[in-house]
C-alpha cells in the first residue's frame, strides 16, 4: 500500500523536532536509569523489599507489551500524533509514581511509565524514518544512543543527589522530568503531520492483547517463580501453560489478522528476524548491569548513592562514545554489521571480567568490566533497530523498528525479573543461617528486616552486615555467570545477519 508523502520540510523545524524527540527519549530513559540508585532508599521508606524488583520490572514489562502497538499506530496514524500521545501518558505516569503513597502505587506508576516509554521509543524511531533518508539515519541512531547514554550518566548522578541526606528525596526522580517532557512535546508539535493513507482493516486489538498476555506472563513466571511460590507449585505449572497457550494463540492471530501488530511478512527477512533475536539477547544483558551494578556498589562496597552514581561513569562514558562513533561511521560508509558484532564481543569480555566479583574486588576491575559493558551496549542497541528498519518495506518502517525494540525490551524485562529472582533466592537461602547464628528468628520476616537501605545494612551488627554483603555478591555472581552465555549467543546471532548497505535498503517513506 502506498502512503501519502510528508509535507516538505522547511527552516529549522526538522532539527527542532528531532531535538524534541531526543529530549523525550532522554526523560523516558532517565526514569529507568535513575531508579537503580534510588531503589534501596525507596524500599527502606515504602517497605516491600520483596516487591522492589517490580519497580524496575513493571516498567520493562509494560514497555515490552506496548512497544509493538505504538509502532503499528505510528504506521497507521502517523508518528507525530502518536509520539505526542505517548508523551502525555508519560507525564501522567510520572505524577502517579512521584506522588505514590505505597509501593503498590509506585509500581502502578512505573507500569504506566513503561507503556509510555515504549511509545516514545517506537514513535521517535518512526519519526526519524519519516523525516530522514535511510543513509542519514545512522547519524540519528548515534544521537539516540547518545541520548540513552546521557540519561544513563545523569540517572545515577541525579538519583544519588536526590536521595542524599538533606536532598529533596526520591520522589523528584519522577516529578522532576515532568516540565522537561512537556517542553519536548512543544518541539515535537513542529513536526509535519505525516498521515499515511487510511487502512480499512481495524487495529488488531486481539493480537495486541495476546502479545501483552504472553510477554507479561513470561516475565511474571520468571520473576516470581522460586520466590513468591516454589517452582514445583501448581501456580507455576498453570502460569507456564498459560504463557505457552497465549504465545501460540498470538502467533496464530498475527498470521490471520488483516493488519497484524507484528506482521509475519516482516520475519521473512533474515535481517529483521536475527536483529530481533540479537536484540532480545542484548537487552537481557544490558538491563542487568544498569539496574543491579549500582546496588552492588551501595550494598556491598558501602558507597553512598552519589558516589555509586559517579562510579558508574566508566560504563556510561564508553556507551556514549561508542554510540556516537558508530553513528558517524555508519553514515560515512553505509555499513553497520561490524558494530553490533564488535559490541557483542565486548559484552562477553565485560561479563567475564565482572563474573568473579567479591566484596574485595579492586575498583579498577569493576571499572574495567563496566567500561566493556558500556562500549558493547553503545555499539549494539540502536544499530539493530536501524538494521531492522532498513530491511523493511516503506509501509512497515515503524513496526519494524518497534519489533526490534519490542525484542530488546522483552529481553530486558525478562533479564531484570530473572536477575532479581536469582538475587532474592540467594538472600533467602543464605541469610537464615546468619540470623540463627546471631540468636535471631530465622524467618522470612527476619530476612526482610535485614534488607533495608544501604545505610541500614551498614548499621547492622558486623556478622549480619557481612552476611548480607556476601549473599548479595553471590547473587550478582550468578547474574553475570547466567548472562555470559546469553552474550555469546547474541554474538553468534549478529554474525549470522546478512548485511545490506543502508543506501540499498528501503527509502524513507
Amino acid at each position: 500500500m502506498t502512503e501519502a508523502p510528508p509535507r516538505p520540510r522547511t527552516g529549522l523545524s526538522t532539527p527542532a523536532v528531532l531535538a524534541g524527540a531526543l529530549v523525550a527519549l532522554f526523560t523516558g530513559s532517565l526514569t529507568n536509569t535513575i531508579i537503580g540508585i534510588a531503589l534501596p532508599t525507596i524500599a527502606g521508606e515504602l517497605g516491600g523489599q520483596d516487591r522492589v524488583a517490580w519497580v524496575a520490572a513493571a516498567a520493562l514489562l509494560t514497555m515490552t507489551a506496548a512497544t509493538p502497538v505504538w509502532g503499528k499506530l505510528a504506521d497507521r496514524r502517523g508518528p507525530r500524533p502518536m509520539l505526542l500521545a505517548a508523551i502525555a501518558l508519560f507525564v501522567v505516569a510520572s505524577l502517579v509514581a512521584g506522588l505514590a503513597p505505597t509501593m503498590g502505587w509506585l509500581i502502578t506508576g512505573r507500569a504506566l511509565q513503561g507503556a509510555a516509554s515504549g511509545g516514545i521509543l517506537a514513535c521517535a524511531n518512526a519519526l526519524v524514518a519519516v523525516l530522514v533518508p535511510a543513509r542519514e539515519r545512522g547519524r540519528y541512531t548515534g544521537w539516540f544512543g547518545l541520548s540513552f547514554g546521557t540519561a544513563s550518566v545523569a540517572g545515577p548522578l541525579i538519583g544519588g543527589l536526590l536521595v542524599s541526606p538533606g536532598a529533596p528525596g526520591w520522589r523528584w526522580c519522577f516529578l522532576g522530568v515532568v516540565p522537561v517532557t512537556l517542553a519536548a512535546a512543544l518541539l515535537v508539535r513542529l513536526a509535519p503531520d505525516h498521515r499515511p493513507e487510511p487502512r480499512h482493516a481495524p487495529l488488531d486489538h486481539l493480537g495486541a492483547a495476546l502479545l501483552a498476555l504472553a510477554s507479561g506472563g513470561l516475565v511474571v513466571l520468571l520473576s516470581a517463580g522460586g520466590v513468591a511460590w516454589p517452582w514445583s507449585s501448581l501456580v507455576t505449572v498453570v502460569l507456564a501453560v498459560a504463557v505457552v497457550v497465549t504465545t501460540v494463540l498470538a502467533v496464530l492471530r498475527e498470521r490471520r489478522a488483516p493488519d497484524p501488530i507484528l506482521p509475519p511478512r516482516l520475519f521473512r527477512s533474515r535481517t529483521v528476524t536475527i536483529a530481533c533475536a540479537a536484540g532480545l539477547l542484548v537487552g537481557t544483558v544490558m538491563f542487568g548491569g544498569i539496574i543491579y551494578l549500582p546496588q552492588f556498589l551501595q550494598v556491598v562496597h558501602g558507597h553512598d548513592a552519589m558516589t555509586a552514581g559517579l562510579l558508574m561513569l566508566p560504563q556510561i562514558g564508553t556507551m556514549i562514545v561508542a554510540s556516537a562513533v558508530a553513528g558517524r561511521l555508519i553514515v560515512r560508509t553505509g555499513r553497520w554489521k561490524r558494530f553490533p558484532a564488535a559490541g557483542c564481543a565486548l559484552l562477553v569480555a565485560g561479563l567475564a571480567v565482572l563474573a568473579p566479583l567479591t566484596p574485595a574486588t579492586p575498583a579498577w576491575q569493576v571499572a574495567a568490566g563496566m567500561a566493556l559493558l558500556g562500549a558493547g551496549t553503545g555499539l549494539t542497541q540502536q544499530v539493530l533497530v536501524l538494521a531492522a528498519q532498513n530491511a523493511a518495506g516503506p509501509g512497515d518502517v515503524g513496526v519494524a523498528g518497534s519489533s526490534a525494540t519490542f525484542a530488546r525490551t522483552l529481553g530486558g524485562a525478562v533479564g531484570v525479573a530473572v536477575f532479581g529472582a536469582l538475587i532474592a533466592a540467594r538472600l533467602r537461602a543464605d541469610l537464615p543461617a546468619a540470623l540463627g547464628a546471631a540468636g535471631l528468628p530465622a524467618t522470612d520476616d527476619g530476612v526482610r528486616r535485614l534488607l533495608g537501605t544501604p545505610a541500614q545494612v551498614a548499621a547492622l551488627p558486623g556478622p549480619l552486615a557481612d552476611a548480607v554483603r556476601a549473599s548479595y555478591t553471590h547473587g550478582l555472581q550468578l547474574v553475570f555467570l547466567t548472562t555470559l552465555p546469553v552474550a555469546v549467543l547474541a554474538l553468534v546471532a549478529v554474525l549470522l545477519i546478512r548485511e545490506t548497505a543502508l543506501d540499498e535498503g528501503a527509502p524513507a517513506p
